[in-house]
């Protein structure tokens, strides 16, 4: 794995057979308008929000040991339920020097792009 890489942190539950492949691309393509390079996926598929996901852990890891320098999620939702610890996990990787980029709702686009 390239130092200063981009990741792509996702989790859903239920699982999902498809893995989040719209909410994926949709991640990919913002890193490429973003001149990003080419993120690694770490999917938690089918674990709860209540639950520690092993590929979260994975990240946090890879995050501390300076592999990964941005990552990229669709909202902090992806954490967790509950806003709080969302926000939480969310802290934790800024505390670690990393930089989180949460992708604009379709509300947000909607808002910008009538605003502009």
């Amino acid at each position: 794995m390239p130092k200063n890489s981009t990741a792509i942190y996702l989790r859903c539950y239920p699982e999902d057979r498809w893995e989040m492949m719209s909410h994926r691309r949709a991640l990919e393509d913002l890193a490429d308008r973003s001149g990003l390079a080419r993120p690694i996926l770490y999917l938690d598929n089918g674990t709860r929000s209540t639950e520690r996901g092993p590929r979260l852990e994975h990240l946090l890891a890879d995050i501390a040991a300076g592999w990964v320098d941005t990552v990229l999620i669709p909202g902090a939702w992806v954490f967790a339920l509950c806003p709080e610890a969302a926000r939480a996990t969310a802290d934790r990787i800024r505390a670690t020097g990393a930089r989180l980029v949460e992708m604009a709702s379709p509300r947000t686009r909607a808002a910008l792009q009538t605003a502009a």
